[in-house]
């Protein structure tokens, strides 16, 4: 076979390898033929080949340790368990539950936007906080909060500037202090946390109790012995061209919660309500407007003029009656007339 590289030497019938000085132990081991002999010899010259030291932080300094990984990992889940855990077990109850009350359902207050109905939400927000035993919800699109693509260049006709539009917001929802029961974030309110992972309704809400989140709210409204189940969303899956509140009937026989009053906004078409019956029961679908009266966007897809403008109310009895209006100010007028008529 001619010459051997002078680190491999036959022994018998076999080859041992032998690296150079430098590589730490020598002797590699015994093979069949050449040419394992040298794929072994030069594999083990790359692997124990002598190398540059490098000292400080290296990329191996930035990894965890599995026990670290694991660890953290188990808090992040504890963290989400509980945190659904608090949101399955959602509960409002009402004081003095012997007497009337009402709820106001706020949405599309659309802050910031030179189209918005100003002195009528400034109107209904006064009234709820001056009104006895009405509280009130909010389910979306407080400000405008046009920050998104296509849609930034909307923010150069606005009168009131980003910062101003959350100031604006902080003011309703400082005013409503002790009146306002839940919070729903709508698709304005949420594209800053989904471009910069900022919640500025939350921040706006600092310092308030509320019953809060993003996306979707689902509580039992307690008064006496009574409960009602709500169920409260910006916008609903499964609209319809056809009917306004089909998303929100639909949304109770598709989705996980058996409530007895849905309520949606984001379509700014007006507020509405249209019961339906489930497992013998009547249900409420509830649909409120905007205060948004008109605005370019809309009229460049081409949807419809909002019919009326503002947020519906609902008030009821002790024992178990209830009556829709749309408007706050109908509902606070039939309220106090009750509490009157009774004499508290």
């Amino acid at each position: 076979m001619g010459n051997l590289p002078h680190s491999i030497q036959k022994r018998g019938s076999r080859y041992a390898i032998y690296l150079p000085r430098g590589y730490g132990k020598r002797y590699q081991g015994q093979y069949d033929t050449v040419e394992d002999a040298v794929a072994a010899r030069d594999a083990a010259m790359r692997r124990l080949a002598p190398q540059p030291k490098i000292e400080g932080l290296t990329n191996e300094d930035e990894e965890y340790a599995p026990d670290e990984l694991w660890q953290a990992a188990f808090k992040a889940q504890l963290r989400t368990t509980q945190v659904a855990e608090k949101r399955g077990r959602r509960k409002i109850t009402i004081p003095q539950p012997k007497r009337p009350f009402a709820l106001a359902f706020l949405s599309d207050l659309h802050l910031g936007n030179a189209s918005t109905d100003y002195q009528t939400l400034k109107h209904d927000v006064d009234l709820i906080a001056e009104t006895p035993r009405m509280w009130s919800g909010f389910h979306g699109d407080g400000i405008d909060n046009w920050i998104v693509g296509k849609l930034a260049g909307l923010q150069r006709g606005q009168p009131i500037p980003f910062d101003a539009e959350v100031q604006l917001l902080t003011t309703v929802l400082e005013t409503l202090e002790g009146k306002l029961l839940w919070v729903v974030a709508g698709n304005h309110d949420n594209w800053t946390v989904k471009l910069a992972g900022i919640d500025r309704i939350k921040e706006a809400l600092r310092g308030t109790r509320v019953l809060y989140d993003r996306y979707e709210v689902a509580f039992d409204l307690m008064y006496g012995e009574r409960s009602i189940a709500f169920k409260v969303r910006h916008q609903w899956k499964y609209s319809s061209i056809f009917n306004a509140t089909h998303g929100i009937e639909v949304g109770w026989q598709r989705g996980d919660t058996d409530f007895d009053i849905g309520l949606g906004g984001h379509t700014h078409i007006g507020t509405l309500c249209r019961p339906f019956i489930r497992h013998g029961r009547r249900r409420y679908a509830i649909l409120t407007g905007t205060y948004k009266v008109d605005g370019d966007y809309g009229r460049e897809l081409g949807l419809p003029t909002p019919t009326g403008r503002g947020s519906g109310a609902m008030v009821f009895w002790p024992d178990g009656r209830r009556l829709f209006c749309e408007s706050v100010q109908t509902a606070a007028d039939f309220l106090r007339y009750l509490l009157a008529r009774k004499n508290t």
